[in-house]
């Protein structure tokens, strides 16, 4: 089971990262600065409960995803692919964002404090759960932790 093309921009787009960046000071993940987020597990699920760990890559994510708070979407730049966010709420530290693509569904975690990231996407018998990190993106570039 793979993730279809039109979702795999959940979890990508650092387009803006094969651009020259300059490193700067952290600040906190609280949606005042777009991200760039790489997932690094995955563990998808079938519809009679079997799972199975992988890579991003064998289910056709993308190395990297920018988010951006300002134009409320998710994007992956190199594959020329976006997702809008459809709503962020702040609860306990955490930013939690959803939205919807195609037939899917999917909701994204990123703890405030350090940038940990986990998301899940939802379809109709499937189902994909993702781990990753996100850092801080000016408009100089990515920011350190």
């Amino acid at each position: 089971m793979k993730i279809f093309g039109v979702i795999s921009v959940i979890l990508w787009a650092a387009g803006s990262c094969l651009t020259p960046l300059q490193v700067a000071a952290a600040g906190k993940y609280d949606g005042s600065v777009p991200l760039v987020c790489v997932p690094l597990a995955v563990t998808e699920c079938g519809a009679e409960g079997e799972c199975q760990k992988g890579t991003p890559q064998s289910v056709n994510l993308p190395q990297f995803f920018s988010v951006d708070f300002k134009t409320m979407t998710i994007r992956a730049v190199e594959e020329n692919r976006e997702s809008s966010i459809k709503t962020v709420d702040r609860v306990h530290g955490k930013m939690i964002l959803q939205g919807v693509q195609g037939q899917l569904g999917w909701t994204m975690i990123i703890a405030e404090d350090s940038g940990q990231m986990s998301a899940t996407i939802a379809g109709a018998m499937e189902g994909y759960i993702i781990f990753g990190s996100c850092t801080l993106l000016s408009q100089s570039g990515v920011q350190g932790h």
